[in-house]
């Protein structure tokens, strides 16, 4: 009994059998308003609207807005909302955040927050990025496990 709970445990905490989901992300940024808080330190608001791809050949559209403070040109907090448009109309919406890091350019996460009822499966899901800008557009990168479930259900979407 205790070579099978030993198996078991081994099988579900095994990271191997998770798979690696890859984000790649391109979005123009738009600022919204800016406003100098203190002498140090500003408010941004701003949207990001871009493309994206990810390596199971789905496709889409990505909407986001997002406000930070800037200290010292320095990222403090960065939280922002948005909706990722898949190629059959599909959508889910995460939230995003990252503290401590160069203004134009991080790391932080994501976690799908809501989504289209087909899409349900991928509530809860966080995934790590990072991010550079040049000029203004990001080019992002996110990282997730995924389950096979979950893989099989995005899979399903580029058919």
């Amino acid at each position: 009994m205790y070579f099978f709970f030993l198996i078991l445990l081994v099988f579900i905490s095994n990271p191997s059998l998770a798979f690696d989901y890859e984000i790649e992300t391109h979005a123009k940024r738009k600022i919204i308003k800016s406003y100098p808080i203190s002498e140090n330190k500003r408010y941004i608001s701003f949207i990001l609207e871009g493309t994206w791809t990810d390596n199971l050949g789905n496709y889409g559209l990505i909407e986001q807005s997002s406000t930070l403070i800037l200290q010292n040109e320095k990222v403090i907090r960065l939280d922002g909302y948005g909706k990722t448009i898949y190629q059959n109309n599909e959508e889910t919406y995460y939230k995003g955040y990252r503290a401590r890091q160069e203004k134009d350019s991080g790391v932080g996460e994501t976690i799908i927050i809501n989504a289209s009822e087909k899409m349900k499966e991928l509530i809860g899901l966080k995934c790590k990025y990072a991010v550079k800008f040049f000029s203004d557009i990001a080019y992002a990168l996110a990282k997730c496990k995924i389950s096979e479930e979950q893989k099989m259900k995005l899979i399903s979407l580029s058919r």
